[in-house]
């Protein structure tokens, strides 16, 4: 009787442990770089037993198998569509632009971010042909090494990033957002400190609203400046994996 409770508890104790372990949830701490006499802060988002994708049609925040939803390619001027090359659920838009320096491509969990001179036509294929997502932005690291990106020119905002590093088993995919305003050139820098190894820029400015699902099922909204948030066409989203059952 004694070893037929024991065996129970250990089953039972086994159960929980493995549900705690696949529980979907969303990582967030505050990281610190400092640049001469300025310290930076930083908030880190990292997914756990989640995925990103991107889409076009806003996220909604009721939805419960969301974690996390900010704005991802730049919006053009009016009338507003995504810049860009982009596809969602393997469903192409073109809207031709030379500007973008680097693609994100995410086909099932994993996440892809490449210079555009690395063959980005075969990537928009793999998205298309195995219903994946991609999207293009500015290059903010590649291989630990900062890219030069010149359109913020010197002026200091707050900034966002998808960013990557090697991890102990896979790679690692992060939202890195600065909580103080910093020149791009600044914010590259901090990427690399931090040990990022790939970055992708994310539309920031008067587009920077987004929110995030805090462990009380709350919405938490993010970003500084809301003016544009009436006229977003594209999000990156962080959702929740299906349960294996």
């Amino acid at each position: 009787m004694i070893k037929k409770t024991i065996f129970l508890f250990f089953i039972l104790f086994a159960f929980l442990y493995c549900a705690h372990a696949q529980e979907s949830k969303l990582k967030i701490d505050t990281l610190y770089h400092q640049i001469d006499t300025t310290q930076y802060r930083f908030a880190r988002y990292v997914p756990e037993n989640a995925h990103y994708h991107f889409q076009r049609v806003k996220p909604d925040s009721n939805n419960t198998d969301l974690l996390m939803s900010v704005v991802a390619a730049f919006t053009s001027k009016a009338p507003e569509h995504i810049v860009g090359t982009s596809v969602s659920n393997g469903k192409k838009r073109i809207y031709p632009t030379d500007a973008e320096t680097a693609y994100c491509l995410i086909v099932g969990e994993e996440v892809k971010i490449e210079s555009m001179s690395a063959n980005h036509k075969s990537a928009i294929e793999t998205a298309v042909k195995q219903k994946g997502d991609y999207f293009q932005q500015m290059h903010l690291v590649e291989d630990a090494e900062a890219k030069t990106c010149e359109i913020f020119k010197n002026r200091a905002t707050f900034r966002r990033a998808l960013a990557q590093k090697e991890g102990e088993t896979h790679l690692i995919e992060s939202l890195i957002e600065s909580l103080d305003r910093m020149t791009i050139d600044d914010f590259i820098q901090s990427l690399i400190f931090l040990g990022y190894e790939q970055a992708i820029y994310l539309d920031m400015g008067s587009w920077s609203e987004g929110w995030y699902r805090n462990e009380g099922n709350e919405i938490i909204r993010i970003g500084n400046n809301w003016k544009s948030s009436h006229l977003q066409t594209n999000w990156l989203v962080i959702r929740k994996n299906k349960s294996k059952t």
